[in-house]
């Protein structure tokens, strides 16, 4: 039997015109001072806001885009409201709230598209030396929806950048000015992830319901 072709998509909101620039903006200017793994473009390495982003049967694709483009008909636009400036283990990322809004779209995504995982992890979640460094809480993330920052442990957030060493990032992640307060997304996006937590291919893009209830 030929081995089943498994692929990581990341079920994401779009964030705004303006904030995309500016995230790029950012990005290439570290990229410039720093050593880093990628740097945003819009072309090659998107920016985006995760909202699930586990491993999938190539073969469910098609289902996965008809079970997202259903759902984004149930919600409105959705508002990012900046919380701050984060470093995690050399990426730093932008954080925002997460309102009472984001969180009933994050989990009405795993309820919808989890089953369509069909049980697969990322062959790193199934590393010993790995799962002996999370909570236990994040491991049972990993069993029931096959990502670790799912459910209570989701916090939205828009990268900037991912540096090759991790000792300067506290430093840089302080000097970070993020001067958009809030903004709204109206998109929500379906992509193919590379190395790192990119996204670095479109597969699909949804309008949010102006007029949902």
């Amino acid at each position: 039997m030929p081995k089943e072709t498994l692929i990581r998509l990341n079920i994401a909101i779009k964030p705004s015109e303006e904030a995309i620039a500016r995230v790029i903006e950012l990005s290439q200017e570290l990229g410039v001072k720093c050593e880093h793994e990628f740097v945003l473009d819009g072309k090659n390495f998107f920016p985006h806001i995760t909202v699930y982003s586990p491993l999938f049967p190539e073969k469910n694709i098609e289902k996965i885009i008809e079970a997202t483009e259903k759902l984004v008909q149930k919600f409105k636009v959705l508002e990012m409201k900046y919380l701050k400036i984060t470093p995690n283990q050399g990426w730093i990322g932008v954080e925002f709230e997460n309102t009472d809004e984001i969180k009933s779209f994050h989990e009405a995504v795993i309820s919808e598209i989890n089953f369509l995982r069909e049980g697969h992890q990322l062959p790193e979640f199934e590393n010993f030396d790995y799962r002996a460094k999370l909570s236990q809480e994040k491991l049972n993330n990993i069993d029931k929806y096959g990502f670790p920052s799912s459910m209570t442990l989701y916090h939205p957030h828009l990268t900037i950048i991912r540096l090759k060493g991790t000792d300067e990032a506290d430093q840089i992640a302080s000097e970070i000015k993020w001067d958009i307060p809030s903004f709204k997304s109206d998109m929500v996006v379906i992509y193919k992830m590379g190395e790192h937590g990119t996204c670095v291919g479109l597969v699909k893009e949804f309008k949010l319901n102006y007029n949902a209830n």
